[in-house]
């Protein structure tokens, strides 16, 4: 979507790295560079490779307020936080890690958590701690200094449960998947995952609280249900009968519930809707062959004029240009 929602929220920068060992890369440089793009996200790690015929790895970075959000994934490998790499830092930092594909292994003091898809691991920068990934994985990461967790949420590091699995299922599971969905978004369309990402240091904080049995504070328990409405929202977008009344009583809230938790966001929940809309129609004309009336019903949209009217709203371009890869300007 429009690499700018508003003049209030700007586009995440959104930082990219793929390496794949082969004829032009040997194994051992593309592991070091790989290394190298870890510490440069993150903070002083140690990164060794498991047995592999060869190494590929991939990470999308952005920043949303004091939150950095990372989609990372690469080969068996193992990944530690030494003493000596601690007192190297700069910040200390809380840390969540939510697996996408595979598994991992997180070794922190005596305890260790294993994570397989949607479950989700904290941890923080200033503890001793081993991960280990026998096979290929791939995660998202989300990483906050600690100074901005207490001021958001009041929480300090040793409120948190480390090193504790956390299923997917009911808050940690609504939570986990906006993050997942969240770096999707930030590689194809950064405007809207500004729009989207903005209250994420506030899910955040809802699932540490959550995590903790504690009960979230009224900006973390909005962000939450603000979730569980977009979660709902994206899972019957394709319906064209979807509506303000529909969204309101498909999540059993009122309507005046419903754009109270929109109301930073231009024109409420139908502007919301509307966007999600033309996100699957970009993915549908970037990937599929689909004639338009099919991707039209596909994306939930009435009929053909409204689809390129809320298509040239979003993009500022036509639905044939963004296909060939043209984009008008903004």
């Amino acid at each position: 979507m429009a690499d700018r929602v508003s003049d209030d929220i700007p586009a995440p920068e959104i930082r990219r790295m793929e390496l794949r060992s082969g004829p032009e890369l040997g194994r051992t440089e593309a592991f070091e560079q790989w290394e190298a793009g870890m510490i440069d996200t993150y903070f002083p790690l140690a990164v060794a490779p498991l047995p592999a015929p060869d190494f590929h790895g991939r990470i999308s970075h952005g920043r949303y307020g004091d939150l950095d959000v990372t989609g990372i994934g690469a080969s068996p490998q193992q990944v530690r936080l030494t003493d000596g790499l601690i007192a190297a830092a700069d910040d200390e930092y809380l840390l969540a890690s939510v697996c996408v594909r595979g598994r991992g292994r997180l070794h922190l003091g005596d305890r260790t958590a294993e994570i397989r898809p949607g479950e989700m691991v904290f941890f923080g920068s200033s503890r001793k701690l081993l991960w280990e990934f026998d096979a290929a994985w791939e995660k998202t990461v989300l990483q906050v200094p600690v100074a901005s967790l207490r001021e958001r949420t009041g929480l300090t590091l040793d409120d948190v449960p480390l090193a504790v699995t956390l299923p997917n299922a009911g808050a940690a599971a609504v939570v986990s998947r906006f993050f997942r969905e969240l770096v999707g978004l930030q590689e194809r369309a950064p405007g809207a995952a500004a729009l989207i990402g903005e209250p994420a240091l506030d899910l955040l904080g809802s699932a540490v609280l959550l995590a903790g049995g504690r009960r979230p504070g009224r900006v973390s328990a909005d962000a939450l249900l603000r979730e569980r409405v977009l979660s709902f929202m994206r899972d019957h977008r394709a319906d064209p009968a979807l509506s303000v009344d529909r969204i309101a009583q498909g999540c059993m809230i009122s309507r005046r519930a419903l754009y109270r938790i929109f109301d930073e966001f231009p024109d409420g929940p139908a502007a919301v809707l509307r966007r999600m809309r033309v996100e699957r129609a970009c993915d549908l004309l970037a990937n599929t062959d689909l004639s338009v009336p099919a991707i039209v019903a596909a994306a939930g949209f009435t009929g053909e004029r409204q689809f390129y009217r809320a298509f040239r709203t979003e993009m500022g371009t036509t639905p044939a240009a963004f296909r060939t890869g043209g984009r008008a300007p903004r």
